[in-house]
């Protein structure tokens, strides 16, 4: 209960509040947010040795892949 108050829930805030005062535009900021998942994937992979299944990648490639629309969008 400690660890997600503090780690999960409490510093990630403060972080992401932080981030967010100090750049000038939220767009670049908030698709940090979807890349994310993408870094904790491989940590968990290599860390706590989980298998990486196919529709996981699928669904990391939709992520990117819809950012990269996004900013070729704009």
């Amino acid at each position: 209960m400690i660890y997600v108050g503090l780690f999960e829930m409490g510093f990630a805030f403060l972080f992401w509040l932080k981030a967010l005062q100090l750049t000038e535009t939220t767009d670049k900021i908030s698709n940090l947010i979807y890349i994310s998942p993408f870094f904790s994937l491989f940590i968990i992979h290599y860390i706590a040795g989980e298998r990486i299944f196919l529709t996981t990648i699928t669904g990391l490639v939709l992520l990117v892949g819809g950012i990269l629309f996004q900013k070729i969008k704009t």
